[in-house]
């Protein structure tokens, strides 16, 4: 009898709801997180070499390139990989829409080369277009889960990245734009991860403002008609912190495989 008392006040049934939802949304995001097929991605990061007032190179320095002076150079990293699940077969690029990185139409491309590939056999290549010396033709036999290439331009574009364009079948969605190769310097990796500390802590917050708020404590006076609004709120902003929260830390682990990072693109 005293078991039976124990379990019948409404919070308990209002817990074991509560658990049983955040189970079906885990094992949702977890099917979702299964089903994903090729997934092309890319991050980016650039060093403005000649040209404007971040210039890394003194005013004194010139650069020809065949005999002519360069006014506005540029290095740009690109960081290009397959982020899904199943493979991205090179056959499968549209050859009217090949896989390129394009720049402006009045700027040129000096040089491109592949710093580093996840695997020999991927055969991942780039070549500057003969047709338009703008772009960059990038191509590879496959790619499959976490393989990718990073690749290194000298330009002398005035925008510092360039646009990645191409058509793959089986990937309606296009190449990901997935920002700016976070620097891998201490003072900011240290600041990443006290903001990962205060993400996290928000997170333990909305789990406790939700619980208060959706579960009556053991004494159900706790929650008294008057203060019925309260409670919703404090549910609301729960469900609000541990949404934010989770987002933010889902986003944050956008990040290309380990096999690709080099400190050349991580100053």
């Amino acid at each position: 009898m005293e078991f039976l008392e124990a379990i019948s006040p409404g919070w308990v049934g209002s817990l074991i709801g509560l658990i049983g939802l955040i189970g079906l949304v885990v094992t949702i995001f977890l099917y979702r997180a299964s089903r994903i097929g090729p997934r092309p991605a890319y991050k980016y990061r650039a060093l403005r070499l000649i040209g404007g007032e971040e210039q890394a190179l003194p005013e004194e320095v010139t650069v020809l390139f065949i005999d002519k002076k360069v006014e506005q150079l540029t290095k740009t990293h690109i960081v290009l990989w397959n982020s899904g699940k199943a493979t991205i077969h090179g056959e499968n690029i549209v050859a009217d829409e090949p896989l390129r990185l394009e720049f402006s139409k009045d700027s040129e491309v000096l040089n491109v080369q592949v710093l580093s590939f996840t695997r020999k056999p991927n055969k991942f290549t780039v070549n500057i277009n003969a047709r338009s010396p703008n772009e960059v033709i990038c191509s590879f036999d496959y790619l499959d889960a976490e393989d990718g290439a990073v690749i290194e331009i000298l330009h002398t574009d005035r925008e510092r990245y360039p646009k990645v364009r191409g058509a793959i079948k089986g990937v309606p969605k296009g190449i990901l734009n997935w920002g700016r190769i976070v620097t891998s310097s201490h003072t900011l990796r240290l600041r990443f991860r006290t903001f990962r500390i205060m993400v996290i802590a928000m997170l333990f917050f909305g789990v406790f403002f939700a619980a208060s708020g959706f579960l009556k404590p053991a004494i159900p006076e706790f929650w008294t008609k008057e203060l019925e609004w309260s409670r919703w709120l404090y549910a609301g902003l729960g469900l609000l912190y541990i949404f934010v929260s989770s987002y933010i830390l889902w986003d944050s682990r956008r990040r290309f495989p380990k096999s690709l990072s080099i400190e050349d693109i991580e100053w």
